[in-house]
């Protein structure tokens, strides 16, 4: 569907949405109080949910939150980054929620719709510009317009119902292959990160003013790595000419203030507060595997509580191991490549 927006008109986050700041709410009381509800802070992953908590303790402690699908933004932190929550959540201190004012507006496809405008606004906020409600409000965004000049929910569903995209092919699945890889946890030994890896370091960083940014991948761009949970901590592509920096692929990149975790498959270079893994077992599936026990074990840590270099070095996560007690890294590289879409690694 081609866009036209000559005749949108302008709308303030006021205009569309109640404004329902976070309170406090802790990693010790989620993992204290499990249930389903959806707990919301300032993070880029898992679409800022820390964890889930008991809808009920989160009534009885007074916390902001609501029961139906909704929108959040990141106070700070991330600030600025959108969410969309089909269930509801409730939110902690650095993030609020945007509940739509009118009735027939609150639709999955009107919030995803206005997620992607509000998205596109996140430039305006950083870590020293904080979302504050006041500030928030006054946000711009445009809309198409119905006749009587009110937003045009309608179109923006049709809009969306418009997308479409091919869907990824596989060979990878079925019974067979699950059988095949069954696992019983409690047979895996632990290991402390330190001991996995040749070696941790901080990476050599570079400031967004020395890059040059292009948007078209060619031989002479490079990712440029940062603390995002977005695009596999990819900001932008920039170009590598002149740049002194550029450290080899086939790594892990963790964020030490904010453990975004992410393998790295080629070259790249990165900005402040990256720290690179290295070994020789890693190839693009163990590297996978790895990254993907490494986030899970990011609940533990918050901006407050920082996931520093000692502290990465002391992780410990459990891992199938051979009959001699190492870590198998072939059935890892066997179990990643077999998994749906495995095989378009």
């Amino acid at each position: 569907m081609k866009i036209d927006m000559t005749n949108w008109v302008n709308f303030t986050v006021a205009d569309l949405f109640e404004i329902i700041n976070g309170k406090g709410i802790t990693t010790e009381e989620i993992e204290n109080n499990p249930g389903n509800f959806e707990a919301v802070q300032s993070g880029e992953g898992n679409n800022g949910v820390m964890g889930c908590i008991s809808k009920s303790y989160c009534r009885n402690k007074g916390y902001s939150y609501c029961e139906e699908a909704c929108l959040t933004v990141a106070r700070s932190g991330t600030s600025g980054y959108v969410s969309f929550h089909e269930n509801g959540c409730v939110v902690g201190d650095s993030a609020k929620i945007l509940l739509l004012r009118e009735q027939k507006a609150k639709s999955t496809k009107v919030y995803l719709f206005l997620q992607t405008l509000l998205s596109a606004n996140r430039f305006k906020y950083t870590y020293g510009r904080k979302v504050t409600e006041d500030l928030y409000s006054k946000t711009i965004i445009k809309l198409p317009i119905t006749a009587d000049g009110k937003p045009d929910w309608q179109w923006m569903e049709l809009y969306i119902d418009s997308l479409h995209s091919e869907p990824l092919k596989t060979n990878n699945g079925g019974k067979a292959i699950l059988d095949a890889f069954a696992f019983d946890i409690c047979e895996w030994r632990e290991f402390r990160v330190e001991e996995l890896f040749d070696s941790i370091y901080k990476v050599a960083s570079y400031d967004d003013s020395e890059l040059e940014r292009v948007d078209v991948w060619s031989e002479k761009a490079i990712p440029y790595v940062t603390r995002t949970d977005l695009d596999n901590s990819v900001k932008s592509l920039v170009l590598s000419a002149g740049l002194a920096n550029i450290e080899a692929g086939n790594a892990i990149v963790i964020g030490d203030t904010t453990s975004t975790i992410s393998y790295q498959p080629g070259p790249f270079v990165a900005g402040e507060h990256i720290i690179a893994a290295r070994a020789d077992w890693m190839n693009k599936y163990t590297g996978l595997f790895i990254t993907c026990l490494l986030r899970q074990e990011r609940y533990r840590y918050s901006y407050g509580r920082a996931y520093k270099l000692d502290s990465i070095r002391n992780t410990e996560i459990r891992l199938p191991v051979t009959s001699d007690g190492v870590p198998d890294w072939q059935w890892m590289e066997s179990y990643i490549e077999s998994l749906s879409y495995g095989d378009r690694l």
